[in-house]
């Protein structure tokens, strides 16, 4: 009797603490609304952003699978750029202002892949990009100066 008394104790006990570990599995936390992916757009800057520019202009001759979506759509493509952007050029860290126009440039951004997946999907709009890395490479080396001795 005592036996099957302390089994009911025992298992009122683990049932309880199985259900209470069981009630918060998130702690708190809600789930991220967005899975960020990576878009990566490399070309020429067509036109000459100024310090306040709120976005900047890249002709993409190359990009990865997301990057080819926006180039595909029109080219120049619009590169929203804000606070969070940060700029190198030739190394060394820059602004906004310190780009000009047809150097060459990779730029980095992240979009929301169920949005793209949406636009895609419904024939819409792609959403806007917003540039978190532009590396300014400088203008395209003139090869034509070089002298061919024979």
């Amino acid at each position: 009797m005592r036996l099957t008394k302390l089994v009911t104790v025992a298992l009122a006990t683990a049932a309880l603490a199985v259900s209470s570990a069981t009630a918060d599995p998130g702690h708190g936390k809600a789930k991220p609304t967005c899975k960020p992916a990576p878009v990566m757009l490399a070309g020429t800057l067509a036109n000459d952003p100024v310090t306040g520019d709120t976005s900047l202009q890249l002709t993409a001759k190359h990009a990865n699978m997301l990057g080819r979506l926006y180039a595909k759509a029109g080219n120049p493509i619009t590169v929203k750029v804000d606070a969070n952007t940060h700029y190198r050029k030739a190394g060394a860290a820059s602004t906004l202002d310190g780009l000009s126009q047809n150097d060459r440039a990779l730029v980095f951004a992240k979009v929301c892949r169920a949005d793209v997946k949406k636009a895609k999907q419904s024939g819409s709009a792609l959403p806007e990009l917003a540039a978190r890395l532009v590396l300014d490479k400088g203008p395209k080396p003139d090869t034509s100066s070089e002298s061919n001795t024979n």
